[in-house]
C-alpha cells in the first residue's frame, strides 16, 4: 500500500540574509550605544557664559562690563559675605544681563566692612567672579 505523504516545505530566509540582518542589528545597537556613551544623546552640558565685570572702590559698586546675550539675572547667584555673616542680593536683578548694569554694594546689601561678593552662574554650577570691596 502506498501512502500518501504530504512534505511540508518550510519558508524560510536563506541563511545569507539571515546573517546579513544579524549584522545589521549589531552595527545599529554599537551605533546607539556609542553615542549614548560619547554625550550625543541626552542632556547637553551647560557652557559658562562669558560676564566680565569692573569694580569702583570709590562709588562701592560693581558694573557689568560685557555679557552674553543669552544669560539672564535670574541664573546668576551674588553672595555677600564679610567677616560675621553671609546674605544675598536684596533687590533681586531680572531679566538679560547687559552692560552697563549696576550693583550698588551699599543700597542693594545690608552688610558693611569688608565685603566679598560672589558671582555664581547656577546652570552650569561655575563661579564667574569673586571680589573683595574695602569699607562698605
Amino acid at each position: 500500500m502506498k501512502t500518501n505523504r504530504t512534505i511540508f516545505q518550510k519558508n524560510a530566509v536563506s541563511a545569507i540574509i539571515a546573517v546579513i540582518i544579524m549584522v545589521a542589528i549589531t552595527i545599529a545597537m554599537a551605533a546607539v550605544s556609542y553615542s549614548y556613551l560619547t554625550g550625543m544623546i541626552g542632556e547637553q552640558k551647560k557652557t559658562t557664559p562669558a560676564i566680565k565685570f569692573v569694580t569702583s572702590d570709590a562709588d562701592k559698586t560693581i558694573t557689568v562690563a560685557t555679557a552674553d546675550l543669552t544669560v539672564n539675572w535670574d541664573d546668576i547667584t551674588i553672595l555677600f559675605t564679610n567677616a560675621t555673616s553671609t546674605a544675598s542680593l536684596l533687590i533681586p536683578k531680572t531679566g538679560p544681563i547687559s552692560a552697563g548694569d549696576i550693583i550698588y554694594l551699599r543700597t542693594d546689601q545690608i552688610l558693611r566692612g569688608t565685603v566679598t561678593v560672589v558671582f555664581t552662574h547656577i546652570p552650569s554650577n561655575s563661579l564667574l567672579e569673586t571680589y573683595i570691596i574695602d569699607n562698605v
